[in-house]
């Protein structure tokens, strides 16, 4: 599994970082990795894997999260330390959803096949968090980045890392 990740991790550098000088053997597997990316079922599949996440996220409903990813999950926060493992995300989640109550909506910027079993997703997302304590709402504007990897036929998130665009202070 971990030649796979690293295999894929390749690949998503490949694809990336297109602009950049690869030799004839990167760009022939930069080439073959564009080759799986348009396989429509799988498009679809990670979207509604997106959108399951988008509703479940918004209803602070940690189960159903947790049921979108991998038991090896591995979650990057902004300004937070790794967490790794499936428990280990699963409280981050309930410690969020105790914290703030998330209101976004993700659009799709990219969506990449490249192999049988991995894939990423590159989004954006808007809208509000409200701060349960105080009642503050401040805008939420994100960045991320989904690893997602196919499990018994059905994609699910292995790796997330989000940022948020806002300017400092915002």
């Amino acid at each position: 599994m971990r030649k796979n990740f690293c295999s894929m991790a390749v690949a998503i550098l490949l694809v990336a970082g297109g602009g950049l000088q690869a030799g004839p053997a990167a760009l022939a597997a930069a080439q073959t990795t564009s080759a799986t990316a348009t396989n429509p079922a799988d498009e679809a599949a990670i979207k509604t894997v997106l959108a399951s996440y988008e509703t479940a996220l918004n209803a602070s409903d940690t189960d159903t999260v947790m049921s979108l990813y991998t038991d090896d999950a591995v979650l990057l926060p902004q300004e937070t330390p790794t967490v790794v493992g499936a428990e280990a995300v699963k409280q981050f989640y309930v410690g969020t959803f105790k914290a703030i109550k998330i209101d976004l909506k993700f659009q799709i910027a990219e969506v990449q096949i490249v192999s049988d079993e991995w894939a990423f997703l590159r989004t954006t997302s808007a809208g509000t968090m409200k701060v349960l304590a105080t009642g503050n709402e401040i805008p939420a504007h994100t960045q991320e980045l989904f690893v997602l990897q196919k499990e018994a036929g059905q994609w699910k998130l292995a790796r997330y890392g989000f940022s948020s665009t806002l300017p400092a202070g915002m």
